[in-house]
């Protein structure tokens, strides 16, 4: 009896708080509720035990977070809304275009409309069961299963068809068409200048034009093939698996010994390549190409052509890696110290190109500072991989592990928070806000001049001014009394 009434007391403060929300511009009762409104940037924030609950609304989309469970974003235009619950595994988004539900690891469904061509894609399966997918110029897709179905554009192939898998497949890629019987074991193609003979592992076959001709005996151990037939050049391949190998042709020569752990190629254009053993050592050189590895202490890889270049170095794998490329527009750089330390680095070559870049210090540590000028920085940072779209981590589970959070917009907006609910201020060029525990102080710059708040628990005791006026608030109830300046 007495876990009901305690049940309708917080609902019937949470009502209160909703409706005092929608009566006021200003409601700071921290941890339990804070809420702004800011009509000249037609903005709301609404964030209730100490951010586990957030609300934000702005001119382009309304956001709602219930962490770690729930992050809904959606447009107010209606054309594009995104949830993520219980990150990862729960994922939706809409867009005009492109729909996706993905409930990891059983369900995944996307119907996408390509812009470019007009062409809709659609694919979907609910694992272990079925799947089906196709677009508007192929026949749809189809798995029962795992065993019976007709799959298209994938492997290589135009379709694959098991009716049922593996005791009977076939597939199609042009007008090339094979069939197998007990999959993998008998398998025979023909078509488009093919041919392809497969026999229980023991004898195989196959032939494209003048393009090559391959044999395999007792697969995968004995290999003998003519590739390159139609170039001026053709080459000769022999192996026995894995004991030894030779490609030999007019231009080059290579020879391997215990694939893969001893090996050596070389071309008339000067390429040189060993590996005595792999993947201890190795060398490889030739125009534009410089590599040289000792592992797992040094490892060094420079290669250069006409449009771009890149430089990596690895100490110590796979403790320390170095990356630079240089593009024809950018340049970029990165550093791995593993696991610990990591940053990127990159900058535009147009002349007001500005830099960006990212450091972290797992876990202690992240910082971030975009082309745009703004600049992030945090502490915690329990991550140890990047967080890319939709950021759904970012968004559903770091605010409730940051103890210390910097953020600086390309306007100029400051925000700083500090172990959560015990420290937070804000600033911008008309606003300056500071929280500590249950203490808040807030100043506005507006055309009459100055005005603002100290409050305790958001009005259990609070003194405000105005630009010609002053007053004291006290449980709550509107301010009295009231004093000239």
């Amino acid at each position: 009896m007495q876990y009901h009434y305690s049940l309708r007391i917080i609902l019937l403060a949470f009502l209160c708080i909703l409706t005092a929300c929608k009566t006021t511009t200003d409601l700071d009762i921290w941890p339990l509720v804070y809420y702004e409104k800011n009509k000249s940037e037609q903005t709301t924030q609404l964030d209730m035990l100490a951010s586990v609950y957030s609300q934000t609304d702005s001119l382009e989309k309304t956001t709602y977070s219930f962490r770690p469970f729930f992050v809904g974003e959606f447009s107010k235009d209606g054309k594009k809304s995104e949830i993520l619950a219980l990150w990862p595994l729960v994922r939706y988004t809409k867009e005009p275009n492109d729909t996706l539900v993905s409930v990891l690891p059983f369900y995944y469904s996307r119907d996408l409309k390509k812009t470019s061509t007009g062409e809709r894609d659609y694919d979907w399966f609910f694992l272990p069961f079925a799947a089906f997918g196709g677009s508007d110029t192929k026949e749809g897709s189809y798995l029962y299963m795992g065993f019976w179905g007709n799959i298209k554009g994938l492997l290589g192939y135009d379709e694959i068809t098991g009716k049922p898998f593996p005791f009977y497949v076939t597939a199609k890629d042009g007008e090339y068409f094979s069939q197998a019987y007990m999959w993998p074991f008998f398998r025979f193609g023909n078509g488009d200048g093919k041919t392809f003979r497969f026999y229980a592992f023991l004898y195989s076959y196959y032939k494209n034009k003048n393009k090559y001709e391959r044999r395999s005996f007792v697969w995968p151990f004995v290999h003998y093939n003519k590739e390159d037939l139609n170039t001026k050049y053709p080459r000769t391949d022999f192996m026995v698996f894995p004991l030894y190998g030779q490609s030999t042709s007019e231009q080059s020569l290579a020879w391997m010994f215990m694939w893969p752990f001893f090996s050596y190629s070389a071309h008339d254009n000067g390429y040189r390549e060993y590996n005595l053993p792999w993947p201890f050592f190795k060398y490889r050189s030739a125009k534009g190409i410089d590599e040289f590895r000792i592992w797992p202490f040094y490892w060094k890889n420079n290669q250069k052509d006409g449009t771009q270049s890149h430089e990596d170095l690895v100490l110590m794998w796979p403790f320390y890696w170095s990356f630079q490329s240089d593009y024809p527009t950018h340049t970029k750089k990165s550093l791995y110290i593993l696991p610990f330390y990591s940053q990127h680095w990159s900058k535009g070559k147009d002349a007001n190109a500005k830099e960006e870049m990212r450091l972290k210090i797992w876990p202690i540590f992240d910082y971030n500072v975009k082309e745009d000028g703004s600049f992030r920085s945090r502490i915690l940072s329990p991550l140890w991989f990047e967080d890319y779209v939709p950021y759904g981590f970012e968004k559903s589970w770091l605010p409730l592990f940051t103890f210390f959070d910097y953020n600086q917009g390309n306007n100029g907006e400051k925000a700083v928070t500090f172990l959560g609910p015990l420290y937070t201020a804000k600033k911008k060029d008309n606003l300056e806000y500071q929280r500590f525990l249950f203490f808040s102080y807030k100043n506005e710059k507006i055309p009459k001049g100055d005005q603002g708040r100290f409050s305790v628990l958001g009005g259990l005791f609070e003194y405000n001014w105005l630009s010609s006026e002053r007053g004291l608030r006290f449980f709550y109830l509107p301010t009295w009394p009231t004093w000239s300046k």
